[in-house]
C-alpha cells in the first residue's frame, strides 16, 4: 500500500473495532502523542453516598481533622 486510495480501501475493509483502533492510532500521531489511552468512563463511578450522620456535622468534623 503506497497510495492514499489503497490505504482508504484497506481501512474500509476493516471490522468496526479495528477501524476504531486505527482512528485512535492516527489521532495520537496527529496530536503528537506516542501512546493512546482510551477515555475514562466516569459512569461506573456514579453512585450515592449514605452518611450515618448529618452532612453538615460530618463536613465540619472532616474539615477539623485537616487542621
Amino acid at each position: 500500500m503506497s497510495t492514499l486510495t489503497e490505504i482508504e480501501a484497506a481501512a474500509d475493509a476493516l471490522p468496526l473495532h479495528q477501524k476504531r483502533k486505527l482512528l485512535e492510532f492516527l489521532l495520537s500521531r496527529v496530536n503528537g502523542e506516542r501512546t493512546s489511552t482510551p477515555p475514562t468512563d466516569l459512569a461506573k463511578f456514579a453512585g450515592t453516598v449514605r452518611l450515618p450522620e448529618d452532612p453538615l456535622k460530618w463536613q465540619q468534623r472532616v474539615r477539623g481533622e485537616w487542621e
